[in-house]
């Protein structure tokens, strides 16, 4: 059956919901996180109608509901004041309780008609309409024709669909039918258009108010932990199937709401990521796949919007009072889809440099070709990559960012020894330096106070670390560094240096600030090349991206506890990377060791130059040259910036920074 309800623990967004007065009626479409005991009169395996399902539940009997008591239909039902639905075949669904709505919801289905096959006999999307056109015929007999329109035009609908396309279909069994028919980009825009014909029948039927739910974090459920997962992580292949489909699905509404000219609003979004224990059922996972914190969560849809951020050791909520009747409401996953611009500054080093080093006299330099053989002009621009980089693909997907500057250098680091190799580059304190001016520019244009806003609300990338480790600590035998200080020392240090950049960065008016941590440094071609004999990931370098990350996330903490709000938001590259590193054919890579452009062992010696080895095609390849990504690959770093979880994104990704600042 599916997995995670209506609420999800890795990315929250609620829009507002009907208030008690305007909802007449309340019908429930979907899986079986809703499902309140319609397959209980099938012949099918996806039935909850035996202990200890129900030990919660007034009756302490199995109701049919994926639960230990009740569903969050039931829940909505109560706040509204009315009756829970009955499921539809239920026979006492008749007379006056015609009028409280109905439950069409059947466990096991999903937007797809071949989903669920193994459960034999369950009622299908397509099927629950048809149902919903036979209620309405019935109500009709009851309080006429109109009447009738009027009340299924006033009502409220839930709809919960696609996990089971992915748990239940896509990934059911190696080598599924549409796994073989799709690649999982191909199959979740194929799943968004049919979703779309979904809910566009919905309209045709009447419905005019409509929570759409997306699919929760699908691998990290108990049951995919107990299938796919040795240490308790979440399945990556799941999670990165969420990824890529709970913003399509919002854009896909937003573009429905535009189309039916419906005045849809997003509230907002949130992001946790909690695992608590068992000793209480009202916070625990249930069976497996269904979830027990339904009532609690259910309490946040009534005359507030509340958006939790969960953090490792604390919560926080901000509520925002609403009063909003919707057509759609979007119920997941939204960037923030109407709000007003942002300036976007960059800092850092070759990650993220636009090509601020064309300008310099330095060795560290990309404006040759290969480079920028995929860039929309085929030409090199500076960029570290074969076609775009990290900020382009963050300002492509989605969110209004206006270009504010890049002051990124390639090979800079946190300390100011870092790179000195290459000569003339632009350290990390000449990029604030640099930063101070481009206000004093802006003000002398837009005036300060207006200024100060620009900066105030910009987006800030800033990607350093990898350097102070390949560049400095580890580029010769016996470094300076590596004799003033041992590993669990130096990183400390650097830490320490950091967290006085990051402070000067909150001084310059910057108040949302991605920082990322270092990648998996050892498994670069260039250190494959220098220090592994089988393809193993250099251990030293591995160990101090181990020791340097952890040490990250806790010094931005304890930065934005000082502060009093989150400020800084720390990407997890190294786990973003190994996920493709680990595991290269399934994302579509047919290498993640070998360096498109290079040569020597793994393509990892020397510089990329118009000499080097150079493959055929770049999407195939994790690294584009000895230390960089393809395009390919910074491009699923930027799904987890985006919409991953707290493993990836921690306190929240950038979806959720989007959708917060928009409603601010």
């Amino acid at each position: 059956m599916a997995t995670w309800p209506i609420f999800s623990l890795i990315l929250l967004a609620f829009a507002a919901i009907a208030t008690r007065a305007d909802a007449r009626a309340f019908f429930v479409f979907g899986d079986s996180l809703v499902d309140n005991g319609n397959n209980n009169y099938l012949i099918t395996t996806a039935r909850a109608d035996s202990p200890p399902y129900g030990i919660d539940y007034p009756t302490h009997r199995a109701t049919g509901r994926f639960s230990n008591g009740f569903n969050i239909p039931d829940l909505i039902s109560q706040s509204l004041g009315m009756e829970p639905t009955e499921p539809y075949l239920s026979p006492f669904l008749k007379g006056n309780k015609l009028l409280v709505g109905a439950n069409f919801a059947s466990a096991g289905v999903g937007i797809l008609n071949d989903t669920g096959i193994q459960f034999l006999n369950i009622i299908r999307i397509g099927k629950q309409f048809e149902y919903f056109q036979q209620y309405q015929t019935r109500v009709a007999r009851l309080i006429g024709s109109e009447e009738t329109q009027a009340l299924v035009n006033q009502a409220l609908v839930l709809m919960t669909l696609g996990g089971n396309d992915f748990v239940n279909n896509y990934y059911l069994v190696p080598f599924s039918a549409r796994s073989r028919q799709f690649s999982l980009p191909d199959y979740v825009r194929y799943l968004i258009s049919e979703y779309r014909k979904v809910l566009r029948k919905l309209y045709d039927l009447g419905a005019r108010r409509v929570l759409v739910t997306g699919t929760g974090p699908m691998g990290c459920v108990p049951a995919e932990l107990a299938q796919r997962s040795r240490a308790g992580e979440c399945s990556v292949e799941l999670t990165r199937a969420a990824g890529l489909f709970n913003p399509q699905l919002t854009q896909m509404l937003s573009s429905l709401n535009s189309e039916l000219g419906a005045n849809a609003h997003t509230m907002g979004l949130g992001s946790a990521h909690h695992y608590p224990t068992c000793a209480q059922t009202e916070i625990c996972m249930h069976f497996g796949i269904h979830f027990t914190l339904q009532k609690r969560l259910t309490e946040l849809l009534f005359n507030r919007f509340c958006l939790l951020i969960t953090t490792q050791k604390r919560k926080m909520a901000n509520l925002v009072n609403i009063h909003v009747v919707f057509v759609l409401i979007l119920a997941l996953g939204s960037l923030g889809i109407h709000a007003e611009a942002k300036a976007f500054f960059i800092f850092g080093d070759s990650l993220v440099d636009n090509g601020n080093n064309n300008y310099l006299a330095t060795t560290a330099r990309a404006d040759s070709p290969p480079y920028g053989i995929d860039y929309p002009t085929h030409r090199p621009t500076g960029r570290f990559s074969n076609g775009l980089n990290i900020p382009d693909i963050i300002k492509l997907s989605g969110e209004k960012l206006l270009d504010g500057a890049n002051f990124a250098s390639a090979g800079v680091g946190v300390l100011n020894d870092t790179g000195i190799q290459f000569v003339n580059i632009i350290r990390i304190y000449q990029q604030l330096e640099y930063f101070k001016e481009y206000q004093q520019k802006l003000r002398a244009i837009i005036g300060k106070e207006e200024a100060q806003k620009l900066v105030k609300e910009s987006l800030v990338l800033i990607t350093l670390g990898g350097n102070d480790f390949v560049n400095n600590y580890y580029l010769i035998p016996y470094s300076v560094r590596s004799r003033q200080y041992p590993l669990k020392k130096y990183v400390p240090f650097v830490i320490s240096e950091y967290k006085k950049v990051l402070q000067r960065l909150y001084k310059l008016g910057a108040r949302r600030v991605i920082v990322t941590g270092t990648g998996p440094l050892g498994c670069v071609p260039a250190e494959l090349a220098q220090h592994s004999r089988n393809g193993e990931c250099a251990e030293e370098l591995q160990q101090a991206a181990s020791l340097f990350n952890p040490q990250l996330v806790k010094a931005i903490d304890g930065l934005n506890k000082n502060i009093g709000s989150v400020v800084f938001i720390a990407a997890n590259t190294n786990q973003m990377h190994m996920d493709f590193i680990t595991n290269p054919q399934s994302f579509g890579f047919e290498t993640s060791k070998i360096a498109c452009c290079g040569q020597g062992p793994y393509n990892g010696l020397g510089l990329c130059t118009p000499l080097s080895n150079l493959c055929p095609n770049r999407d195939l390849y994790v690294f584009w040259d000895p230390f960089h990504p393809s395009e390919r690959a910074n491009r699923l770093i930027v799904e987890q910036i985006l919409g991953g979880s707290t493993s990836y994104m921690y306190p929240m990704n950038l979806n959720t920074v989007m959708a917060i600042d928009s409603r601010a």
